[in-house]
């Protein structure tokens, strides 16, 4: 029963995973492609659903709306299964917290290039922020959790540093005219590394915090 959970928890959260990052990936490419001058490496994800730009509310509400949703549900879907496991809920609540942001930018679409000065775009840069710090700090925790799976552990470590990373370099181009946008996919692509992993180990029917949960190894 107990490995039946693992497998069950796994296949619906990398399920929900591979779906957002699906449609992530969908939206980023046909987005730019209808975005006169779209730069990846230079310009923020977000700006495809800025207001002013060619496909802004369809972007917003029809990807980073759903994209949002999955991962959270995903995440909280991973820390209910290991509450067992004090820094694995902490990681995946900040990981929720991470894709947030997704949501919030829906709420408070960034001004055209992300480069105003309203209120709506003070509070997408906030809440981005802290949901790229929460992201930082969950794949640590929620990678150091996996106490029975050390590939899994030493891979949390890695994303955690490149995700942190690709946040300053972000933070260092932004306002240069830098790659502050290969850097944020950096970021992100880390962060979705790594949950994926995460829920394939779960899928596979193996506890990551306690070992084998079938044969109880290590």
């Amino acid at each position: 029963m107990e490995a039946r959970q693992f497998v069950v928890v796994g296949r619906v959260a990398f399920t929900l995973l591979a779906v957002a990052e699906a449609l992530l990936l969908g939206m980023t490419l046909v987005g730019a492609a209808r975005y006169p001058g779209y730069d990846h490496a230079r310009q923020f994800i977000s700006e495809l659903g800025a207001t002013g730009a060619p496909d802004g509310w369809v972007v917003s509400w029809l990807a980073f709306l759903p994209i949002g949703l999955l991962v959270m549900a995903a995440c909280l879907l991973m820390a209910w299964r290991m509450r067992s496991s004090a820094l694995a809920v902490a990681g995946f609540l900040l990981l929720a917290v991470n894709a947030y942001a997704y949501v919030n930018s829906v709420w408070f679409r960034c001004d055209f290039e992300c480069a105003g000065t309203s209120v709506a775009q003070g509070m997408h840069n906030l809440i981005g922020l802290l949901g790229y710090l929460a992201g930082c700090v969950g794949l640590l925790l929620a990678g150091l959790s996996a106490k029975g799976h050390r590939t899994l552990r030493v891979l949390g470590v890695v994303c955690a540093v490149l995700a942190f990373a690709g946040l300053m370099g972000l933070g260092a181009t932004a306002e240069t005219g830098g790659p502050a946008g290969a850097f944020q996919r950096l970021t992100e692509a880390a962060i979705a590394l790594f949950m994926l992993a995460y829920a394939w180990v779960l899928a596979t029917g193996r506890d990551p915090v306690g070992g084998d949960p079938v044969a109880g190894r290590p």
